[in-house]
């Protein structure tokens, strides 16, 4: 997508119905404004979101990505950020959202738009890197595509 106008075709290397969360180590959830929204309703999407945070394995989402956690109830006591238009979405699951250019909560790394891309690269891959967050489990790499 382009913002709300359709852009380029990929092909893609799983989809999320075919994909086995098992067999990734992490998770990145991208933005934007449309792909989320698609994503988070898709039950199956939300499944695999949830291994991710039961099974205590990184995550990362950016701008409007963090919707897809909202609906798989995966945000509530978790400090984060996303997109500021989404503040009351993300403070109403029970989320702390702070403004800041990333924000990383024991294995989860959330930013806010485009421009805190290079800062949520480099954490986003830090906390890659480091594996399990044994307490991200009770709280609550694939890119998701429906």
């Amino acid at each position: 997508m382009h913002h709300a106008d359709k852009g380029d075709k990929f092909d893609v290397d799983l989809t999320v119905a075919d994909a086995r969360p098992e067999e990734f180590d992490a998770l990145m959830i991208p933005g934007g404004l449309l792909n989320p929204d698609a994503l988070r309703s898709n039950e199956d999407t939300l499944e695999f979101a949830r291994h991710f945070f039961h099974e205590s394995k990184p995550v990362a989402a950016i701008c409007h990505g963090p919707q897809v956690l909202i609906s798989a109830d995966l945000v509530r006591g978790r400090k984060m950020t996303s997109w500021p238009a989404i503040k009351a979405d993300m403070c109403n699951a029970g989320a702390r959202w702070v403004d800041e250019k990333v924000v990383v909560d024991n294995g989860l790394v959330t930013s806010r738009k485009p421009d805190d891309i290079p800062a949520f690269n480099e954490k986003m891959i830090e906390e890659f890197c480091e594996g399990r967050h044994e307490a991200i489990a009770g709280a609550s790499s694939a890119v998701l595509e429906t």
